[in-house]
């Protein structure tokens, strides 16, 4: 059941880069999969809960010069690409993320 289909007010219907990020987005996390590229995990499926810093330490992406960096809890516990987890919340950087498609 998912819990969250709301966009934030200001953001345009839009998907990917095009898309203005903000609290109450329902987003995916795209995992960098450079490691890890057998994997099956599903990215996963989250809303935007509260912005972060603009410069640290993401969870599942270095962070390159200044970007901004994004709070997202999880519809499910999510388990990461090496395992750990189950996580319920990561701070993830922007350029990971996408709009969820409309269901």
């Amino acid at each position: 059941m998912a819990l969250w289909k709301r966009r934030p007010a200001t953001a345009p219907a839009a998907s990917g880069a095009d898309a203005a990020f903000g609290v109450g987005m329902q987003v995916v996390v795209r995992l960098d999969r450079s490691r890890y590229p057998d994997s099956m995990v599903d990215d996963p499926i989250g809303v935007i809960t509260a912005p972060g810093e603009l410069v640290g330490s993401a969870l599942y992406a270095p962070v390159v010069g200044r970007e901004a960096i994004w709070v997202v809890h999880f519809e499910e516990p999510f388990y990461g690409l090496d395992g750990s987890g189950p996580h319920e919340s990561a701070r993830v950087s922007q350029r990971s993320l996408e709009a969820a498609p409309e269901s």
